[in-house]
């Protein structure tokens, strides 16, 4: 038995995930050298800006490099298979998925806020004319690209691969995990948010199988974070963004997340544990075969 080859001479999928871990952390540390020299011509001393939001930027930026440049390198040069084998692209009914994976995010969005008016005192105040447009439109260029990049990298070609060498369920546990144990070093983690991540994780993996496209998972990871983060105002994974409203929850952190946002609450544990339910009966009716 061959370890690096299959029986069509075709790398295993182990290796070819491996070759891409490779590549991804290769291309990250290059550019983010890159980027770092860069930053100090443009800002020479101790002049580069050190708000959150452009933190957040050129983390994003960072990011997308490495996202998009590694799965290109593995598709031309390992794998040669097109991008939409791993749903990526203007596939058939790309805006269908786009827009369901939207409508599920508000009415996840819609049930938080539910929640937390049953489990605590809420109080909304509206932002949007105190903070300067082209921070409110940076802040939401920033959530459209890093929920692409998370995407890419978590739900695109790895989870893809994986999923062809170890079956469905092996996999999107796997990439799940490493989904919640990159967000367990944010501002005010906790276990319970780590564990929610994951959970959150096997809810856009599951999103992306049964449709085999990344608009489904990437429309319901962006309505959540633009809902949550930039239209209400909570803090997103523990990082308080620019928003239009914001709003403030008194009550018992365990069940609404505290400082983190809600994604570290049990109300959330609830909104995406049922959201997975929801997407994983979606592969048994018609959309399945999509």
């Amino acid at each position: 038995m061959n370890i690096l080859f299959d029986t069509s001479h075709n790398l295993r999928s182990g290796w070819k995930f491996a070759v891409y871990v490779v590549f991804f952390f290769l291309i990250w540390f290059v550019s983010g050298t890159v980027l770092a020299i860069v930053l100090s011509l443009l800002y020479p001393g101790s002049n580069a800006p050190d708000d959150q939001l452009t933190g957040f930027a050129l983390n994003v930026v960072a990011l997308a490099i490495p996202a998009v440049t590694g799965m290109l390198l593995m598709v031309r040069f390992i794998d040669r298979r097109p991008l939409k084998t791993f749903g990526v692209g203007f596939l058939p009914r790309w805006r269908r998925h786009l827009g369901s994976g939207l409508a599920l995010a508000a009415g996840m969005v819609a049930v938080l806020m539910a929640g937390c008016f049953a489990f605590g005192y809420v109080h909304i105040g509206w932002t949007g004319r105190q903070v300067p447009v082209l921070t409110l439109a940076g802040t939401l260029g920033v959530l459209l690209l890093a929920a692409a990049n998370e995407e890419l990298v978590f739900r695109g070609f790895p989870l893809q691969v994986l999923i062809e060498g170890f079956g469905e369920w092996p996999a999107v546990v796997f990439m799940s995990v490493l989904f919640g144990l990159v967000h367990s070093k944010n501002p005010n983690s906790s276990f319970l948010s780590t564990t929610n991540t994951i959970v959150a994780g096997i809810l856009l993996s599951l999103a992306y199988v049964r449709t085999r496209s990344l608009w489904f998972p990437y429309g319901i990871h962006l309505g959540w974070n633009v809902g949550v983060g930039f239209i209400l105002g909570f803090h997103l994974s523990g990082v308080d963004l620019a928003s239009i409203w914001t709003t403030g929850i008194a009550g018992r952190d365990t069940i609404l997340g505290g400082d983190y946002g809600p994604e570290g609450g049990l109300l959330a544990t609830f909104i995406f544990a049922s959201s997975a339910v929801i997407v994983q009966s979606w592969g048994t009716g018609r959309n399945a075969k999509e």
